[in-house]
């Protein structure tokens, strides 16, 4: 088990990269996983920064993610590819990310504190792509005939290329965290960066953040070479399985003159594999960990689940790869073999037992739309090939009084006239071999139309359903709004008459919502579509208050306390007498006026009004009369000297241009009154 110095090392990049490991398994697999250096620091006048020494990093034995998404693109030259990373934290898991990351600077400044820093986070990036260049990618190629590895097998790694490479992240530091504040005493100086923000690693009350807004995302763009080119007429692409915990993998190839197919596939779980922390520094120095006893081992031969499908620029192999990481220290590892040569029996496609019969219906949308009536994901399920469905060629011909046409390949769209009459196409599939599955037709025709009582709403959308004549006498109906990969759904039986459903809000964050329906029935395939209906969840307005106002000389200041209920920014607006005039500075969730100079004013009083808008454009006032008559007070017919006295440092903000020029007007009139 990793030490926690060495979870440290790269948690922030870690998210986007923990997929990622040594092939040191499949070469020598009785060796022990090797020793993970952390990240060292040095001084310098302004503080220790990160340096980076992560040679032979596991990073799935340091960090646990919620899911990614793995794109690898490989060179028209089979000597390279491209990684395009996606990596998500959600939840609670976040508060263990901005831990480990603010763990990383134990003994800095204002690291380990509890808090996280805009400092500190530019400390990691600052080192990351060195880091990201030193470990090992999960990758690796063996030419020639099937492959599964051992002692001996030279593995065509690929490694990291630093040129060219982005590390990114989204939300690491909330901009709307209501517990924001400026940094002190924090790493890179002895009071922080000019810019130095930071906020809690937990926050104290996790609904303050507002519903999934303190989630992470994490990107990485970069290049990988190889040490020899692929053959990509007969290969092995290996991975190493353990902690890919949820992992959507694509490896796209090239355009080749004959197609690619998978031969075989391999998988193997070994639950008597053990882990010795032989680390001395770690806690747990000397423990041998294995696997629990419920692991179960196993060799999966020839029927490991995939997507090969032909794309525009090459063939693409997709799968979502997972681990149950209690199994950990169990050892997975995949093979799965590429070929060129055909099969030895090449039959011919044919339509599968789910797949729509003869005269069934294909549901669309709702009339006048353009939408996909077959896609790939249809040709998965209605197909079986020996080369696999995603390589078949779909014809699909007919709609008289539609417009068919095929979007892009095996992708047909129709659109349906306005008033909605019911149309057939016929479709069949096409091996690369010439051979047919034989043609199907179906009928195609819209089964219900979607009205919301309202659009926008803080609380719940309402849905109305209307079925059409061509819709089955029952269905099964779900909707499921979505958004920033936060879903709420709900599901129904339908039957000929209109049906209602209400959909809560809560759970999301004001803003653009999305719908996504699908339903089943007898006699028609599964429908599903992703409805343009404007939906949006309203925002409540902050909560501001004042907590106070205080004299410096002839100068006046107003506090303040705010809050917003759904986790958005808040901006701030001050006025003077209803014009905008000086600027409010927020820390935490404290604002403060400019120093707003009374004695350049005139006479009477005045409103000072501090005016909060949060992110989707709502806002709120709050306000106070202040009376500056005491400041012209004359005694003998002199007037009293109101010149602001020396006063010590306060840390408070200087009065803005805008405030002072508009305070020097007002000063122009008072003197001429008390000169009349």
């Amino acid at each position: 088990m990793a030490t926690s110095n060495e979870r440290l090392c790269l948690a922030f990049l870690l998210t986007a990269l923990m997929v990622f490991s040594t092939l040191s398994l499949f070469i020598q697999p009785n060796e022990p996983v090797e020793e993970i250096e952390e990240i060292e620091t040095f001084d310098t006048t302004s503080g220790r920064q990160p340096t980076a020494d992560c040679e032979g990093i596991s990073f799935e034995d340091m960090f646990y993610y919620n899911y990614a998404e793995f794109t690898v693109r490989i060179n028209d030259e089979w000597d390279g590819g491209y990684v395009q990373a996606k990596a998500m934290v959600n939840g609670t898991d976040t508060t263990t990310l901005r831990t480990d990351l603010d763990g990383l600077f134990e003994g800095l400044a204002g690291g380990a504190n509890g808090w996280l820093s805009t400092d500190e986070k530019d400390g990691v990036e600052a080192v990351g792509k060195d880091c990201v260049v030193q470990t090992y990618t999960r990758i690796g190629f063996r030419d020639g005939p099937s492959h599964r590895g051992g002692p001996g097998v030279n593995w065509n790694n690929a490694t990291w290329i630093k040129e060219g490479m982005t590390l990114e992240e989204t939300n690491l530091i909330p901009e709307g965290h209501p517990e924001r504040r400026s940094c002190k005493d924090q790493f890179g100086g002895p009071s922080g960066s000019p810019t130095c923000e930071e906020v809690p690693n937990e926050p104290a009350n996790a609904g303050q953040c507002g519903p999934h807004s303190c989630d992470t995302v994490i990107f990485l763009n970069a290049s990988v070479s190889f040490s020899q080119m692929i053959d990509p007429s007969d290969f092995t692409l290996a991975m190493v399985g353990r902690n890919l915990t949820n992992a959507q993998f694509e490896y796209i190839f090239p355009n080749q003159a004959s197609p690619l197919r998978v031969a075989d596939t391999y998988e193997d779980q070994d639950c008597n594999e053990t882990y010795y922390e032989d680390d001395e520094e770690a806690d747990d120095y000397g423990v041998t960990y294995t696997a629990r006893e419920e692991c179960q081992s196993y060799t999966n031969f020839g029927d490991l689940d995939y997507s090969l499908t032909a794309v525009n620029d090459g063939t693409s192999f997709s799968r979502r790869f997972t681990y149950d990481g209690a199994d950990w220290p169990a050892a997975r590892g995949y093979f799965i073999d590429f070929t060129t040569s055909p099969p030895e029996v090449d039959n011919p496609p044919v339509w599968k037992d789910d797949a729509p019969g003869e005269g069934e219906l294909l549901p669309v949308a709702a009339v006048g739309e353009s939408e996909y009536v077959v896609d790939l994901a249809d040709i998965n399920a209605w197909f079986d090939d020996d080369l696999g469905a995603g390589m078949l060629n779909v014809d699909c011909t007919g709609a008289a009084g539609w417009s068919l046409e095929e979007a892009e390949a095996n992708h047909w769209k129709v659109t349906s006239p306005s008033d909605g009459a019911t149309t057939t196409i016929s479709c069949e599939s096409i091996d690369s071999s010439g051979q047919s599955s034989g043609a199907r037709t179906f009928s195609v025709a819209p089964i219900f139309s979607v009205t919301v009582a309202s659009a926008t709403s803080l609380d719940d959308l309402s849905f109305t359903m209307t079925p059409t004549s061509e819709a089955p006498d029952s269905m099964s109906v779900s909707i499921t709004l979505m958004q920033n990969n936060v879903e709420v759904s709900d599901s129904m039986s339908m039957d000929t008459s209109a049906a209602n459903m209400v959909l809560s809000l809560s759970t999301l964050i004001p803003g653009d919502v999305s719908a996504k329906i699908s339903a089943n029935g007898a006699g028609m395939a599964p429908f599903e579509y992703n409805y343009d209906l404007g939906l949006a969840k309203l925002s409540l307005p902050p909560s501001v208050t004042i907590t106070g106002g205080e004299w410096v000389s002839s100068n006046y200041i107003l506090r303040g306390q705010f809050f917003d209920p759904d986790g958005e920014a808040v901006s701030f607006t001050l006025k003077l007498d209803g014009v905008q005039a000086g600027q409010v500075t927020v820390s935490g969730n404290q604002w403060v006026t400019d120093e707003i100079p009374f004695d350049l004013l005139i006479e009477g009083v005045h409103n000072v009004t501090v005016e909060a808008c949060d992110n989707s454009g709502v806002c709120v006032s709050v306000s106070e009369d202040v009376d500056n008559t005491f400041l012209f007070e004359v005694v003998d017919d002199v007037v009293q000297d109101t010149s602001k006295p020396a006063v010590d440092e306060s840390g408070l903000p200087a009065a803005s241009l805008g405030l002072t020029m508009m305070a020097l007007l007002g000063a122009g009139i008072a003197v001429s009154r008390r000169r009349d």
